[in-house]
Order: structure tokens, then C-alpha cells, then sequence
């Protein structure tokens, strides 16, 4: 080997050793409101400067080696994963690792079992240690990603979910954490050890996530609606409802229908009414002290609509109802 060649690759040791030394920061308990549901959906990928970015070590095997072998007992298994094109969001995806009994990948806040959502890794595979723990590797090099329970963080973003996870895993009704981004550590030469506390093994079902049913009807802005107009200020009653108290009118109290609608409580248990259009558009609609100018119909004589808002909605009488038909931008 000529001195050049030396030089180098006691550089790259050092670096992969130094990287090995890292210890993943600790988990800031990230508290986020409802806002992240409010965003329109990722349709690209550049984001706005405020947007925080991670900076992750990188090192590169030494050209044309192969990933070290697997420790004894140690075997690899299928997880979601997709074909990373160098492409990025600039989010900032920070949690703890855990797996579903399938191989299905997780991200979560400890102590926060409704923040429990699937998330994805690039080019990614599996491995189960000889003690059982399991962690992520980047498929060929064997870089780890993350290990089960330990706090990971890498630049991504959250996408609607999609094939990667939904094919192998099920169906989901959030979103999912979408890692673009290079492994943080060196391979594991050694099993690693346990969780101090039991991972999750699901994700958070809507109920834990504060999801609850609000009058609704499905609606597809493309089939227009009626002319007619309500505003307002939005009062969000006890129930989760969304109304609106016009003054000086016949009926000044006004149940809000709002179309393909699901309530959700916020971190502070504060209501509000999210809806997702097929265009893939998906904004709160009514939240307490949203003014609204919402298109749509009254159908205070619908019994359908009667019927739904007194099932919902049994603490909150109101005059009239009207059947928003409109996506509020």
C-alpha cells in the first residue's frame, strides 16, 4: 500500500471510529399541536427555510469492501423500506425505534403511547441480535439507522401513508415518518443492549391518537355544491361540534356539517375538525374562535342529517344545520 493510500485509510478509521463513539442526544419530549394534521399534504420536495434541518456524520466504507459480518446469532430480516434517490425534506424526525412482531418499523416518545406512527427507512433491512434486541441497517454497507429503543434523529419529513408501509403492514390512517437521510453509526460488531423500557409493538390506534367521529357526509369538491353561504365564528361545543351563532337571525344557532370531517382532540384537549379532500388536501376546518365563510346548503329538514347531529352531537341542540360544501380556501 503507498503512503497516499495509508494515509487514507487510517483517516477513514478514524472517522468510522469516531462515529462509533457517537451517543444519540436525548429525546426532547417534542410536544406538537395539531398543526403538523393542518398542513396540506407533501407535494414536493423543497421546503421553507424555517424548516429545521439535522446535520448526521457520514462515512463511507472504504471502497469496494463489504459489510462486516453479522455478530454470531445475529440474523437479518424484511422491513419497509424504499429506493433512496438522494432526493430530501428538511424536517427534523427525532423518537425512539420500535417494531411491530411483523417487522413493521415505528417511531415514538416514550411515556406517549398515542404518538406510537409508522416510519420508513432508505434502503433499509432488519436485523434481529443474538439477545433479541433488533435494530435498522442500510442494506450492503450495514450502517445502522437505529436500534430498538434507543432515540434516533434524521432529516425527512411526514408523507400520507403509501405502499411501502401499507403493502407489507396495513392499512394506516395518518401520517408516516419519511427518512431521507444517511445512517448515523458504524456497524454493529457486538450485540447491543436491551431497552431499559419495553418498546412498543403497534401503532396508536385512533382513539389514543384523539380521533373521535363528528357529523360528516363524503364529498368531493368536484361535484361543486348549493349556493347558499354561512359565517361566523366557530364555537366548538362539549361534544366536539363545530357551530355557528349568527346574530339576528331566524335560526342563530347552526350545526356545522362539515364533509369528509374527523374530530380531534389536541395536546391540551382543545377540539378541533380536521377534513381530507381526494385531492389529497387535508386542513382543520373548525376549530374554537375560527372565523369561517363556508359554502354549502341548509338542511335543517334533512331527518338523515337530524338524526346524525343528535347521535354525535346529544349535548348540543342547535336551530338550524348546514351542510358545508366547501374546502374553506
Amino acid at each position: 500500500m503507498s503512503e497516499l493510500d495509508q494515509t487514507l485509510a487510517r483517516r477513514v478509521g478514524d472517522e468510522v471510529a469516531r462515529a462509533s463513539d457517537v451517543i444519540p442526544p436525548p429525546l426532547e419530549d417534542l410536544e406538537r399541536r395539531v398543526g403538523r394534521r393542518r398542513r396540506r399534504r407533501w407535494r414536493g420536495l423543497a421546503v421553507g427555510a424555517a424548516a429545521a434541518a439535522v446535520l448526521l456524520v457520514a462515512v463511507q466504507l472504504w471502497p469496494g469492501a463489504s459489510a462486516p459480518p453479522l455478530p454470531a446469532g445475529a440474523q437479518e430480516f424484511t422491513v419497509p423500506t424504499y429506493e433512496w434517490d438522494g432526493s430530501s425534506m428538511d424536517a427534523l424526525v427525532t423518537g425512539h425505534l420500535g417494531f411491530t412482531p411483523d417487522g413493521c418499523t415505528l417511531i415514538y416518545q416514550p411515556g406517549r403511547p398515542q404518538s406510537v406512527q409508522p416510519v420508513i427507512f432508505p434502503d433499509a433491512v432488519g436485523v434481529r441480535f443474538g439477545n433479541g434486541v433488533r435494530a435498522v441497517v442500510q442494506e450492503g454497507s450495514g450502517r445502522v439507522y437505529a436500534v430498538e429503543g434507543q432515540s434516533f434523529e434524521y432529516g425527512g419529513g411526514w408523507v400520507p401513508a403509501r405502499g411501502a408501509w401499507t403493502d407489507r403492514c396495513g392499512a394506516w390512517s395518518g401520517d408516516l415518518a419519511w427518512i431521507n437521510d444517511d445512517p448515523a453509526s458504524a456497524p454493529l460488531t457486538s450485540d447491543p443492549p436491551p431497552p431499559e423500557e419495553p418498546a412498543p409493538t403497534r401503532v396508536a390506534t385512533e382513539e389514543e391518537r384523539g380521533w373521535f367521529d363528528v357529523p360528516t357526509f363524503e364529498w368531493d369538491p368536484a361535484q361543486g355544491g348549493d349556493g347558499a353561504l354561512v359565517e361566523g365564528t366557530v364555537t366548538m361545543t362539549s361534544d366536539g361540534c363545530p357551530v355557528v351563532v349568527r346574530q339576528d337571525e331566524p335560526a342563530p344557532t347552526v350545526g356545522l356539517i362539515l364533509p369528509n370531517a374527523q374530530g380531534m382532540a389536541q395536546d391540551d384537549g382543545a377540539p378541533v375538525v380536521v377534513s381530507t379532500f381526494p385531492d389529497g388536501y387535508e386542513g382543520v376546518m373548525a376549530e374554537e374562535g375560527m372565523e369561517i365563510s363556508y359554502g354549502g346548503g341548509d338542511v335543517t329538514d334533512d331527518p338523515a342529517g337530524q338524526e346524525e347531529w343528535d347521535r354525535l352531537c346529544p349535548g348540543s341542540p342547535v336551530d338550524a344545520l348546514f351542510l358545508v360544501q366547501d374546502k374553506g380556501f
